[in-house]
């Protein structure tokens, strides 16, 4: 924390000020928006764990508030295929390019934010018989990516929700649902690597009230928008993370 400037603490206050109006407003993107954001003022493994103890601590206001609204048997299927990906992606963490990966999930994020963008159908991507094998393969892909590089996995689970055409209520407390748990897993698998020293907590401590502010702008935007623009909004934040991950 000593060794920001204050030209430093306020990029980093506004880099959490809007990131988790977003997070807050369209259910994901805090990581994707604040890692390479910060990155460029702390190391990388303290940008990864600060976004991801924030995005969990935002997603237990979340859940507490709109639990009613999850979507279980989704949640269950996306929650216990990402515990797989996490485990796999802990294992691999110091093997995997994550430059690769990172650069492919870019690519297919821009894509389909470009036809989400421009589609006008609101009926299922797919059939039904699909969406379980869809959210198995989304889960472990998910959970693997957040693991490797910090972020990525919120998009992933947008691209599973939008399928099912969640409503909009039940998409953000779903979302948040599955940050939630799967934060909590990583928190505890970056802790084992010695992520959270004295200065990471430092910064936790001195955010934790911007995310908080952060949160609360992104609920009065949300709750302007309607069904349209809100689906909108998703599929510019996707578009905007999968640009942040190609130049990442």
């Amino acid at each position: 924390m000593s060794d920001l400037s204050p030209l430093g603490f306020a990029f980093y206050a506004a880099v959490l000020l809007s990131a988790f109006a977003v997070r807050s407003a369209a259910g994901f993107g805090a990581g994707l928006i604040a890692i390479p954001m910060l990155a460029f003022i702390l190391p990388v493994s303290t940008a990864v764990s600060v976004a991801t103890v924030f995005t969990t601590l935002s997603s237990v206001q979340q859940v507490s508030r709109e639990w009613r609204q999850i979507a279980w048997r989704q949640f269950v299927v996306i929650f216990l295929y990402s515990m797989v990906g996490i485990g796999l992606g802990l294992y691999f963490i110091n093997l995997l390019d994550e430059d690769v990966l990172r650069h492919f999930l870019g690519v297919f994020l821009i894509l389909y934010s470009i036809y989400a963008l421009s589609a006008v159908d609101t009926s299922r991507l797919l059939p039904r018989r699909w969406h379980g094998a869809l959210g198995a393969g989304v889960g472990i892909v998910g959970g693997l990516c957040s693991t490797l590089f910090g972020a990525g996995a919120g998009p992933i689970y947008v691209v599973y929700f939008d399928i099912l055409r969640l409503e909009k209520a039940v998409f953000r407390a779903t979302m948040s649902a599955v940050v939630l748990l799967g934060g909590a897993a990583r928190i505890v698998g970056y802790g084992s690597f010695g992520f959270y020293g004295h200065s990471t907590i430092a910064l936790l401590a001195v955010g934790l009230p911007l995310v908080i502010v952060g949160s609360w702008l992104g609920d009065r935007l949300v709750y302007k928008l309607s069904a349209r623009s809100f689906s909108r909004l998703v599929a510019v934040v996707m578009l905007l993370s999968g640009i942040t991950l190609l130049i990442r």
